[in-house]
């Protein structure tokens, strides 16, 4: 029998639950930084679910000065990484959703390793990944 002095036990959101609450999240930053005002689009960043329309997703690893630098593929298949892809969908920042030309369908969530990128004395100022500069 319940104790209807103890408050009911919590349980944790649903991931739809939880995709909600993290556009609700977003939004609500947004407006606090001035940069969404109500309107289709406010109402459009309540409605459009991310995890939907990017899946995918990579995440940097490695340090910033180690080369080459590493990126993990999350993948909303995958529920073990659904909470951090979520961080990444809804955080504000940039989202790297395909790596150096790869196809964007049928990828296999494993590290990719960035090309180290060498500017070479070409004369035109362009880089080269993997480039062999003597």
């Amino acid at each position: 029998m319940l104790d209807p002095l103890l408050p009911p036990a919590q349980t944790a959101p649903s991931p739809e639950e939880r995709t909600r609450i993290a556009r609700a999240e977003m939004v609500a930053g947004l407006e606090a930084a001035g940069h969404l005002r109500p309107g289709p689009v406010r109402d459009a960043f309540l409605a459009v679910r991310r995890e939907v329309l990017m899946p995918q997703a990579y995440v940097r690893r490695s340090g910033p000065d180690e080369t080459p630098p590493r990126w993990d593929l999350l993948d909303w298949a995958v529920p073990a990484d659904r909470e951090e892809l979520l961080g990444l969908l809804y955080g504000g920042e940039s989202v790297l959703v395909q790596h150096d030309g790869e196809p964007v369908l049928g990828r296999v969530a494993a590290p990719r390793l960035r090309p180290v990128w060498k500017r070479c004395g070409s004369g035109t100022g362009r880089a080269t990944a993997g480039a062999s500069c003597t």
